[in-house]
């Protein structure tokens, strides 16, 4: 990872005030930044109440970094969680276009490292986004080499995660208005 030491990072709100403002069709590399922290519950159902307003097919981007993350941490507990981990990656998987390869690209990723990890991501964003979704990891490597405050890495997703979604709800309210 790039060194951050002596500048001053990208704010990571801003970064979801940009994710949230440019998310379309071509989004996958604003809200691959995103990725690069653990978001909650709450911040991946207010991120989907923005990704519904925008009209966009099945889960978002955040609802699968929060299935995927949910699904590693029921792993890690062992035994009988283990097989809860794999139903909740299957039932998940019907909350997206792509059935399991978003979640399944963030648990991926949880695992890998290096060059796989952006693979992971690619199949993660294809899951969400289609085809455009490739360019997901782009963003999550573009987060991570211009930096961030707390150094150089998201160490929690809260708030740019609400501010992704509350932008994007914003946004698609004053589209649908004028529209």
């Amino acid at each position: 990872m790039a060194s951050t030491a002596g500048r001053r990072g990208l704010r990571p709100e801003l970064l979801g005030a940009l994710a949230g403002l440019l998310e379309g069709p071509w989004g996958a590399p604003f809200t691959g930044g995103l990725f690069a922290g653990r978001v909650g519950w709450r911040e991946a159902f207010f991120a989907g109440l923005g990704w519904l307003t925008a009209g966009m097919a099945g889960g978002g981007p955040l609802l699968a970094l929060w299935i995927g993350q949910g699904v590693l941490a029921l792993w890690a507990r062992g035994g009988g969680w283990r097989l809860g981990a794999g139903l909740a990656l299957f039932l998940g998987g019907f909350l997206f276009p792509g059935f399991v390869s978003a979640p399944l690209g963030v648990v991926l990723a949880g695992v890998l490292s290096g060059g796989w990890r952006y693979a992971a991501l690619a199949l993660a964003g294809a899951g969400v986004y289609g085809w455009t979704g490739l360019l997901l990891p782009l963003g999550t490597w573009a987060a991570e080499r211009v930096g961030l405050e707390r150094g150089g890495r998201f160490q929690g997703m809260g708030v740019p995660a609400l501010v992704y979604g509350g932008v994007l709800l914003l946004r698609n309210m004053l589209l649908g208005v004028r529209g």
